[in-house]
């Protein structure tokens, strides 16, 4: 049905417009019309919005869009956190958590490994996690298609940590979504499959002294 609009006439009582039955009518038709499109036709939005003010749909193909246009579009993973989001020029799905935009997997980002960072005073990273080498500024190997996580949190203020192309060279920048992330420290490495350099390090943007080399493999 096309909205019914109540005629109102052309100037007060002027006699032109709709009767109060038939104007009235057309009011209850179009609030029968919403409710029944958005609820089950006594109240509205009961299959979207929950008792509590909750997005709550449970049946039917129903389709929420996420679309980011890029990385800088995304809002505040803070204030979001929980939140997924599509971002269209990577690709990639992301979630919001301790104030970073994670990257999930797909075909192209293949096992996660985290690694979470401490310091050795100024002069050196130490580091936890699968595989990680014991000892200062331990070198790594990265394998294309796998994912890495650094977490600095605790460090970020003071050590931040960043993948760079070389000792004091510039950030590396493919494949990294949060290189580093200024406010948690964490750092998100999806290793090309096609590297470009196979050679890299990470280093302290204060500190020179704190790097180590990481290097990346086709084959695991």
């Amino acid at each position: 049905m096309a909205k019914q609009t109540v005629g109102i006439g052309s100037s007060a009582n002027d006699g032109t417009g709709d009767t109060l039955r038939v104007g009235a009518d057309k009011i209850n038709d179009n609030f029968n019309e919403i409710y029944a499109a958005l609820g089950n036709s006594s109240d509205v939005l009961t299959d979207i919005i929950d008792s509590n003010g909750l997005l709550n749909v449970s049946s039917g193909a129903n389709k929420i869009v996420f679309y980011y246009a890029a990385l800088s579009d995304l809002p505040s993973a803070s204030t979001y956190h929980g939140a997924v989001a599509h971002v269209h020029a990577t690709g990639g799905l992301y979630f919001a958590h301790g104030g970073a935009w994670l990257r999930l997997n797909d075909e192209t980002s293949g096992p996660v490994t985290k690694y979470t960072a401490g310091t050795s005073g100024s002069s050196a990273y130490t580091f936890t996690g699968p595989g990680a080498t014991a000892g200062n500024n331990p070198n790594f190997v990265f394998y294309c298609g796998h994912t890495y996580l650094i977490d600095n949190t605790a460090n970020v203020s003071s050590h931040p940590l960043q993948i760079r192309t070389s000792d004091g060279g510039s950030a590396f920048t493919t494949g990294v979504t949060e290189n580093y992330n200024s406010t948690t420290g964490l750092t998100q490495f999806i290793v090309p499959h096609e590297p470009s350099d196979t050679s890299l390090v990470y280093q302290c943007t204060n500190h020179s002294a704190m790097v180590g080399n990481i290097t990346i493999v086709t084959t695991n």
